[in-house]
Protein backbone atom coordinates (compact mmCIF):
# COMPACT_ATOMS: atom_id res chain seq x y z
CA UNK A 1 0.00 0.00 0.00
CA UNK A 2 1.41 3.28 -0.99
CA UNK A 3 -0.08 7.36 -0.42
CA UNK A 4 -1.99 6.72 2.78
CA UNK A 5 -3.48 9.53 4.15
CA UNK A 6 -3.92 10.12 7.69
CA UNK A 7 -7.68 10.99 8.89
CA UNK A 8 -7.77 13.83 11.13
CA UNK A 9 -9.22 13.36 14.73
CA UNK A 10 -12.76 14.78 14.69
CA UNK A 11 -15.25 16.45 17.16
CA UNK A 12 -17.20 13.56 19.68
CA UNK A 13 -14.40 10.59 18.56
CA UNK A 14 -13.50 8.76 22.11
CA UNK A 15 -10.05 10.06 23.29
CA UNK A 16 -7.18 8.45 25.10
CA UNK A 17 -4.78 9.87 27.35
CA UNK A 18 -2.36 10.02 23.86
CA UNK A 19 -4.48 11.52 21.16
CA UNK A 20 -7.77 10.67 19.72
CA UNK A 21 -8.39 7.05 18.84
CA UNK A 22 -7.29 6.21 15.11
CA UNK A 23 -9.74 5.58 12.86
CA UNK A 24 -7.49 3.87 10.26
CA UNK A 25 -5.84 6.00 6.76
CA UNK A 26 -7.35 6.08 3.84
CA UNK A 27 -4.95 4.18 1.03
CA UNK A 28 -4.74 3.48 -2.50
CA UNK A 29 -4.92 -0.15 -3.66
CA UNK A 30 -1.74 -1.64 -4.93
CA UNK A 31 -1.17 -1.81 -8.76
CA UNK A 32 -0.31 -5.22 -8.51
CA UNK A 33 -3.76 -6.33 -6.87
CA UNK A 34 -5.98 -4.69 -10.01
CA UNK A 35 -8.18 -6.78 -11.29
CA UNK A 36 -8.64 -9.22 -8.27
CA UNK A 37 -11.84 -10.28 -6.52
CA UNK A 38 -12.42 -9.26 -2.98
CA UNK A 39 -15.47 -8.02 -0.55
CA UNK A 40 -16.78 -5.08 0.07
CA UNK A 41 -15.97 -4.71 4.17
CA UNK A 42 -19.00 -2.75 4.85
CA UNK A 43 -21.86 -4.99 3.10
CA UNK A 44 -19.85 -7.91 2.01
CA UNK A 45 -21.04 -7.45 -1.77
CA UNK A 46 -18.03 -8.21 -4.47
CA UNK A 47 -15.68 -5.80 -5.56
CA UNK A 48 -12.70 -5.57 -8.55
CA UNK A 49 -9.75 -3.97 -7.07
CA UNK A 50 -9.24 -1.07 -8.79
CA UNK A 51 -7.46 2.47 -9.36
CA UNK A 52 -10.77 3.87 -7.66
CA UNK A 53 -11.23 1.72 -4.63
CA UNK A 54 -11.77 2.74 -1.65
CA UNK A 55 -9.32 1.24 0.51
CA UNK A 56 -8.69 1.78 4.40
CA UNK A 57 -5.64 0.93 6.63
CA UNK A 58 -7.43 0.19 10.09
CA UNK A 59 -5.50 -1.40 12.56
CA UNK A 60 -2.45 -2.45 10.26
CA UNK A 61 -5.18 -4.64 8.14
CA UNK A 62 -6.37 -3.87 4.96
CA UNK A 63 -10.32 -2.99 4.17
CA UNK A 64 -11.75 -2.58 0.58
CA UNK A 65 -15.53 -0.36 -0.29
CA UNK A 66 -17.61 0.11 -2.84
CA UNK A 67 -17.51 3.97 -1.91
CA UNK A 68 -16.38 6.40 0.77
CA UNK A 69 -20.21 6.17 1.89
CA UNK A 70 -19.42 2.76 2.94
CA UNK A 71 -15.99 3.24 4.38
CA UNK A 72 -17.11 6.45 7.14
CA UNK A 73 -19.93 4.04 8.24
CA UNK A 74 -17.09 0.97 8.76
CA UNK A 75 -14.96 4.04 10.84
CA UNK A 76 -18.02 4.91 12.56
CA UNK A 77 -18.53 0.95 14.01
CA UNK A 78 -15.36 -1.23 12.76
CA UNK A 79 -16.18 -3.94 15.41
CA UNK A 80 -20.29 -4.23 14.21
CA UNK A 81 -18.67 -4.51 10.73
CA UNK A 82 -15.93 -7.43 11.96
CA UNK A 83 -18.37 -9.41 13.56
CA UNK A 84 -21.17 -9.36 10.99
CA UNK A 85 -18.88 -10.42 7.90
CA UNK A 86 -16.04 -13.29 8.57
CA UNK A 87 -13.52 -12.23 6.36
CA UNK A 88 -13.36 -8.82 8.00
CA UNK A 89 -11.59 -10.69 11.00
CA UNK A 90 -7.99 -10.96 11.91
CA UNK A 91 -6.63 -14.28 10.84
CA UNK A 92 -5.43 -16.22 13.74
CA UNK A 93 -1.72 -17.16 14.76
CA UNK A 94 -1.46 -21.39 15.21
CA UNK A 95 0.67 -23.82 15.40
CA UNK A 96 1.01 -26.50 12.32
CA UNK A 97 -1.08 -29.49 12.16
CA UNK A 98 0.58 -32.44 13.52
CA UNK A 99 -0.64 -34.97 10.85
CA UNK A 100 0.86 -32.38 7.91
CA UNK A 101 4.19 -32.71 8.98
CA UNK A 102 6.30 -33.30 5.90
CA UNK A 103 3.40 -32.45 3.35
CA UNK A 104 4.09 -30.84 0.80
CA UNK A 105 2.23 -27.68 0.18
CA UNK A 106 2.61 -24.13 -1.56
CA UNK A 107 3.00 -20.97 0.45
CA UNK A 108 -0.08 -18.93 0.53
CA UNK A 109 1.89 -15.63 0.56
CA UNK A 110 3.20 -16.73 -2.98
CA UNK A 111 2.89 -20.50 -4.06
CA UNK A 112 6.40 -21.46 -3.82
CA UNK A 113 6.35 -24.93 -2.73
CA UNK A 114 7.12 -25.67 0.77
CA UNK A 115 7.51 -28.76 3.39
CA UNK A 116 5.44 -28.57 6.55
CA UNK A 117 7.18 -29.17 9.94
CA UNK A 118 6.87 -28.27 13.20
CA UNK A 119 7.71 -24.52 12.95
CA UNK A 120 6.09 -24.33 9.44
CA UNK A 121 4.18 -20.26 10.26
CA UNK A 122 0.45 -21.29 10.28
CA UNK A 123 -2.59 -18.92 10.15
CA UNK A 124 -6.24 -19.61 10.63
CA UNK A 125 -8.92 -17.62 8.59
CA UNK A 126 -12.41 -18.33 7.48
CA UNK A 127 -12.15 -21.44 8.80
CA UNK A 128 -9.45 -22.77 7.13
CA UNK A 129 -5.53 -23.30 7.75
CA UNK A 130 -3.12 -21.59 5.48
CA UNK A 131 0.96 -22.51 5.82
CA UNK A 132 3.49 -19.96 4.63
CA UNK A 133 7.35 -20.32 3.79
CA UNK A 134 8.65 -17.61 6.29
CA UNK A 135 6.94 -15.12 9.03
CA UNK A 136 7.49 -12.21 6.88
CA UNK A 137 4.94 -13.45 4.32
CA UNK A 138 2.60 -14.56 6.69
CA UNK A 139 2.57 -11.35 8.06
CA UNK A 140 2.00 -9.72 4.64
CA UNK A 141 -0.85 -12.63 4.13
CA UNK A 142 -2.67 -11.11 7.49
CA UNK A 143 -2.04 -7.32 6.49
CA UNK A 144 -4.02 -8.18 3.69
CA UNK A 145 -5.99 -11.28 3.11
CA UNK A 146 -8.63 -10.96 0.65
CA UNK A 147 -6.02 -10.02 -2.06
CA UNK A 148 -3.97 -13.29 -1.21
CA UNK A 149 -7.03 -15.90 -1.54
CA UNK A 150 -7.81 -13.63 -4.57
CA UNK A 151 -4.42 -14.07 -6.19
CA UNK A 152 -3.69 -18.41 -5.85
CA UNK A 153 -6.50 -20.85 -6.42
CA UNK A 154 -4.71 -22.90 -3.44
CA UNK A 155 -5.99 -20.36 -0.69
CA UNK A 156 -9.75 -20.06 -2.07
CA UNK A 157 -11.97 -21.37 0.62
CA UNK A 158 -14.18 -24.39 -0.75
CA UNK A 159 -17.69 -23.84 -1.97
CA UNK A 160 -20.36 -25.72 -1.09
CA UNK A 161 -22.27 -27.42 -4.01
CA UNK A 162 -25.13 -29.29 -5.30
CA UNK A 163 -23.73 -32.64 -5.93
CA UNK A 164 -23.75 -32.69 -10.19
CA UNK A 165 -26.93 -34.37 -11.49
CA UNK A 166 -24.64 -35.99 -14.05
CA UNK A 167 -22.76 -37.70 -11.13
CA UNK A 168 -25.85 -39.08 -9.81
CA UNK A 169 -24.94 -43.20 -9.40
CA UNK A 170 -21.61 -42.56 -9.98
CA UNK A 171 -18.93 -44.53 -7.78
CA UNK A 172 -16.27 -42.82 -6.47
CA UNK A 173 -14.08 -41.63 -3.31
CA UNK A 174 -15.17 -39.86 -0.48
CA UNK A 175 -12.26 -37.07 -0.57
CA UNK A 176 -11.23 -36.98 2.96
CA UNK A 177 -11.28 -40.78 3.77
CA UNK A 178 -10.67 -42.48 0.81
CA UNK A 179 -13.85 -44.79 1.70
CA UNK A 180 -15.72 -45.87 -1.68
CA UNK A 181 -19.20 -44.08 -2.15
CA UNK A 182 -22.14 -43.76 -4.54
CA UNK A 183 -22.88 -39.70 -5.82
CA UNK A 184 -26.90 -38.92 -5.15
CA UNK A 185 -28.73 -36.05 -4.67
CA UNK A 186 -27.85 -35.78 -0.39
CA UNK A 187 -24.18 -36.50 -1.03
CA UNK A 188 -21.83 -33.76 0.44
CA UNK A 189 -19.86 -31.71 -2.36
CA UNK A 190 -17.48 -29.01 -2.39
CA UNK A 191 -15.69 -27.31 -5.05
CA UNK A 192 -12.35 -26.36 -5.20
CA UNK A 193 -9.81 -25.45 -7.54
CA UNK A 194 -11.67 -26.07 -10.26
CA UNK A 195 -12.69 -29.87 -9.09
CA UNK A 196 -15.16 -31.28 -7.68
CA UNK A 197 -14.85 -33.53 -4.30
CA UNK A 198 -17.79 -35.58 -2.54
CA UNK A 199 -17.59 -36.95 0.86
CA UNK A 200 -19.36 -39.62 2.89
CA UNK A 201 -20.17 -37.44 5.72
CA UNK A 202 -20.70 -33.72 6.57
CA UNK A 203 -18.12 -34.08 9.08
CA UNK A 204 -15.99 -35.54 6.57
CA UNK A 205 -16.30 -32.77 4.43
CA UNK A 206 -16.11 -29.62 7.09
CA UNK A 207 -12.72 -31.46 7.68
CA UNK A 208 -11.70 -30.97 4.30
CA UNK A 209 -12.78 -27.35 4.44
CA UNK A 210 -10.63 -26.76 7.29
CA UNK A 211 -7.64 -28.24 5.67
CA UNK A 212 -8.00 -28.17 1.65
CA UNK A 213 -4.32 -28.68 0.96
CA UNK A 214 -3.66 -31.57 3.10
CA UNK A 215 -6.71 -33.69 1.67
CA UNK A 216 -5.86 -33.01 -1.85
CA UNK A 217 -2.16 -34.43 -1.47
CA UNK A 218 -3.72 -37.70 -0.58
CA UNK A 219 -3.06 -40.64 -3.37
CA UNK A 220 -6.79 -41.04 -3.59
CA UNK A 221 -7.69 -37.40 -4.53
CA UNK A 222 -4.54 -37.21 -7.41
CA UNK A 223 -7.03 -38.50 -10.15
CA UNK A 224 -9.82 -36.57 -11.32
CA UNK A 225 -12.84 -37.41 -9.99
Amino acid sequence: MKNKILLPCVAGTLTLLAGCVSTGEIATPDTTDYGLYVYSSYNGRPIIVGSDTQTLDFNNRIYYFQDMGGLKKFQADPQLYMLKYAFNQTPKIVKPLDPDYGLRTNCSYNGDPIVIGKFTPTLEYLGRIYYFAHTESMDLFIDNPLVYIAKYPSDKVPTIISPLKSSYGKKTVCATTGTQILVGPHTPALEYMGRIFYFSTLQAMESFQYNPQSYIAQKFNQEEI
